[in-house]
């Protein structure tokens, strides 16, 4: 790493404002973090060079003696050596192997250079708080992972609802149209992510099928045979909606529209209900209406 430039490591021109660095930083660490990328060796590495370039980059003071001398200014070109941006640094706090330099938990990270606090880098650019979570962005830490089980409304028109995790309560926004086995990815307060895995419970008499709904309409036979006007439930209330004269058992009519998101539509099949209890007469009345076997058809499949 000694021969290589601060700003080629960073990706930015030498002329490069300090926005334009600390975004280069931002991108390149998330991609290369430890968390992220655990037992990679050469992940591990270049994490280092980014964080060591953005050391000396970032620092008015730093980058101009740079740009003078070269890494000749920090130590005879050695950044881990005294009066090197990481002199006293210990990266084992980025990747979980403990180490004197840093500690982990409640407290702030205190691990002192020759320049000062090298922690107040990642706290000017992720945000403050003690430990590992608090020096890392949010993005960068691994999310919590946790289940959810929702009613099939819910899941359709979206909710906000409470989940507990890890005994403490979070409020989830259930996005609209979250398909069973869809994962929900939450920020905490906390700037924490929470992965959360839908499950949808099943709506007694609606199917969801895509961003289409179906449901089952039972009909009376005046109704198929006459036509008329009934109400067909859907998920966003009843709708009046008229049956054809003559419609037949299975027949299925769409609602535009009135489906998932509106994007989806509403499919509602008819079933013909036949009373228990129908007068023989108009049975028979019925029967002799037919002009042939509603079977037919099927012989030629015989």
């Amino acid at each position: 790493m000694a021969d290589k430039d601060y700003y080629d490591i960073l990706g930015v021109k030498k002329s490069a404002s300090d926005d334009e660095i600390k975004k280069a930083y931002r991108t390149l660490a998330k991609k290369y973090h430890p968390d992220k990328n655990k037992g990679d060796k050469t992940a591990e590495s270049k994490f280092k060079e980014i964080s060591e370039a953005y050391a000396v980059l970032s620092d008015k003071e730093k980058r101009d003696q740079y740009d003078r001398l070269g890494k000749e200014a920090f130590g005879g070109g050695n950044p881990f050596g005294p009066g090197g941006p990481f002199a006293g640094f210990d990266f084992s706090q980025f990747t979980n192997r403990g180490g004197g330099g840093a500690r982990r938990g409640g407290g702030r990270t205190r691990t002192t250079t020759s320049s000062g606090n090298f922690t107040d880098i990642f706290s000017d650019l992720f945000g403050g708080g003690g430990g590992m979570g608090g020096m890392e962005p949010p993005e960068m830490r691994p999310a919590a992972e946790a289940e959810l089980t929702i009613d099939f409304r819910d899941a359709v028109l979206g909710a906000t609802m409470d989940l507990n995790v890890n005994g403490s309560h979070v409020k989830v926004k259930i996005p609209e149209g979250v398909a069973e086995g869809q994962k929900v990815r939450i920020r905490t307060r906390d700037g924490g992510d929470i992965n959360v895995l839908i499950h949808v419970r099943a709506h007694p008499f609606f199917e969801r099928k895509g961003d289409n709904i179906h449901i089952d309409l039972p009909v009376t036979i005046g109704e198929a045979v006459r036509g008329g006007e009934v109400d067909v439930p859907t998920i966003h209330g009843p709708v009046r909606a008229r049956i054809p004269a003559g419609t037949q058992g299975g027949q299925t009519f769409r609602l535009t529209g009135k489906g998932v998101k509106k994007k989806g539509d509403h499919y509602y099949r008819v079933l013909i209900v036949v009373p228990k209890d129908a007068p023989a007469d108009a049975v028979e009345r019925i029967e002799a209406a037919y002009q042939e076997s509603p079977r037919a058809n099927l012989k030629t499949a015989l």
